[in-house]
């Protein structure tokens, strides 16, 4: 069973990966001149990515982008406990708690973001 949830990791990380890099491309050209570098752009993305003048597509390929990052570390997770490794899973499940807490956060700032869209239209 463990190497089901591995593999839904490995395909869960693989894709949140790719789909970041083509979405920190996308929003390079529109971050500041001191962020428009391959190592800066990186630290502002997330910041830039939920901005209100960011398109709300771009947003919400974001915010999946967040969502498999989540499954993937409770799939790690899991992955672990299955295989007898409680202490690793339980780090990567703290890892997991953390990455929820900032989704949710995220979550919040895209959603004021689609009512402050939809109160302009």
């Amino acid at each position: 069973m463990s190497v089901v949830f591995f593999a839904i990791t490995a395909i869960a990380a693989i894709w949140s990966a790719v789909r970041s890099e083509v979405l920190r491309r996308e929003l390079v050209d529109s971050l500041p001149p001191q962020f428009q570098d391959d190592l800066m752009s990186r630290y502002a993305v997330h910041t830039y990515a939920l901005a209100p003048s960011t398109s709300l597509p771009l947003q919400t390929e974001y915010m999946k982008v967040l969502y498999a990052g989540c499954a993937a570390a409770l799939s790690g997770s899991l992955g672990f406990f299955a295989s007898g490794n409680p202490a690793l899973g339980c780090f990567v499940l703290i890892g997991f708690l953390w990455a929820a807490y900032q989704t949710f956060k995220s979550w919040k700032a895209y959603q004021a973001n689609c009512a402050g869209s939809r109160s302009t239209e």
